[in-house]
């Protein structure tokens, strides 16, 4: 990021706001140099052809720019260690704004002299995924896409007709009779999601009323999980969403019962070979795992049934968003790089080769998205969604999180009330601020 051949001798005025270059133009003298680049493996090829155009339209600009692999869900501990040698350019989930910028890894976004960054962010972008961008009133991102996760399922067991009926209940799913995998005496799971991951443990917390940080996501002290709705779903997903317990004739060996849990990936493969009904997965599948099956069909998360009464899961929904290193020299052609990169032509570039949900307003109006069924989904899907936290008293929550769903997985909980009610109040407790 910071090898330079010369060393540039004008800087334009009006350009720098909070150690970010807020500028619209690259550098006018012969200053040279590189700027890197940030984005995920399956994107390179995407990428570096808008790179070779962002050059081809910016002839002004001196730097070369390279792009490396850096899967964003890992950007921000890899910027922590060390950001002078992290990408000027960097992906991110919005979860982690808040955390990189209460750190001082990333440069705040603001119009200058010659750009309109930060007016452009806010009246382009889903208000979402500028709420999304900004903390403690400031933006630091130009967003990208907004993620969520729906429920897929392989019509080889479970036929299209049953989408709203079967395919829309959990309980319905693993009560169902299922067919044998093909060409095994075993017979397929039924449903699956990876309960271990706090991303998807949130789901029928949600559905019975409980709240993450309070009801906007933003008071560090406020999570009700353990309370009697929270206990309802603890005691639902202990008896349904655990390994099968052993005969006693087999008790080294746990089983598969009607409900699976592993990564999304494996849980997406699984449901591709006939192994598994359905499963939970983000929006990302239909171009990787599912990319060209064709019996493969998608749709709004299912519901579970508490008290007698169908309650809908309801997801997290996320946006990443490309941010400036604030270590960056070269941050005028940083964030035009990041402007170009996630203009609304390049966004519906992304929707048609990465099967990424737009966050530009007009690319989510157009015709190749408001019309694509699969993108349907994802929209209905969104709209009844709960945006992951942006505050950096997000970071209590994964761990514990994932610690939690996985004693639901292996049984440990064993339904009994008082060990529920203890595994709900000791992860509440994780999560506060005891500064």
């Amino acid at each position: 990021m910071k090898t330079f051949t010369k060393i540039a001798t004008v800087v334009l005025s009006g350009c720098m706001v909070f150690g970010l270059a807020a500028c619209g133009g690259g550098n006018t003298d012969e200053a040279a140099g590189e700027v890197v680049i940030w984005g995920g493996a399956e994107d390179q090829t995407l990428l570096k052809q808008i790179v070779e155009e962002f050059k081809t339209a910016n002839p002004d600009v001196k730097e070369s720019i390279r792009v490396e692999i850096q899967d964003a869900w890992d950007a921000q501990s890899v910027v922590a260690k060390d950001p002078e040698t992290a990408a000027d350019v960097i992906l991110i989930p919005h979860d982690q704004v808040g955390i990189m910028a209460k750190a001082g890894l990333i440069g705040e976004i603001r119009d200058g002299t010659a750009a309109t960054f930060e007016t452009d962010i806010k009246n382009n972008n889903d208000p979402a995924t500028v709420q999304q961008a900004t903390y403690n009133g400031a933006i630091y991102g130009f967003p990208l896409t907004m993620d969520t996760y729906i429920e897929y399922y392989t019509t080889d067991i479970f036929p299209e007709s049953l989408e709203n009926t079967l395919l829309g209940s959990v309980d319905a799913m693993l009560a169902a009779d299922m067919p044998h995998i093909p060409g095994s005496k075993e017979k397929a799971t039924a449903f699956g999601f990876c309960i271990q991951d706090g991303f998807y443990l949130n789901m029928g917390f949600f559905a019975v009323g409980c709240t993450l940080y309070g009801e906007d996501g933003t008071d560090v002290n406020a999570c009700n999980w353990n309370n009697a709705d929270g206990m309802k779903f603890m005691q639902y997903a202990a008896t349904n969403f655990r390994k099968e317990v052993p005969s006693k004739e087999d008790a080294k060996k746990m089983v598969d019962g009607p409900f699976k849990s592993d990564s999304a990936k494996n849980l997406a493969t699984a449901v591709l070979n006939d192994r598994l009904g359905a499963c939970i997965s983000g929006a990302w599948e239909m171009q990787d795992t599912f990319k060209g099956a064709t019996n493969i069909k998608y749709r709004t998360l299912p519901s579970i049934t508490i008290d007698g009464e169908e309650k809908p899961l309801i997801a997290f929904s996320n946006s990443k968003l490309y941010v400036i290193n604030k270590t960056s020299e070269h941050k005028g052609t940083a964030s035009r790089l990041a402007a170009f990169v996630t203009s609304e032509q390049n966004q519906l570039r992304y929707a048609a080769d990465r099967g990424y949900y737009p966050s530009n307003k007009n690319a989510q109006q157009n015709a190749a998205v408001k019309d694509d069924p699969f993108f349907k989904v994802i929209r209905r899907q969104l709209d009844l969604s709960v945006p992951v936290p942006i505050i950096p008293e997000i970071s209590r929550y994964w761990n514990p999180a994932k610690a939690m769903g996985e004693s639901i997985w292996n049984g440990s909980l064993a339904g009994d009330p008082v060990s529920l009610q203890s595994a709900l109040d000791d992860f509440v407790s994780s999560l506060k601020d005891t500064t």
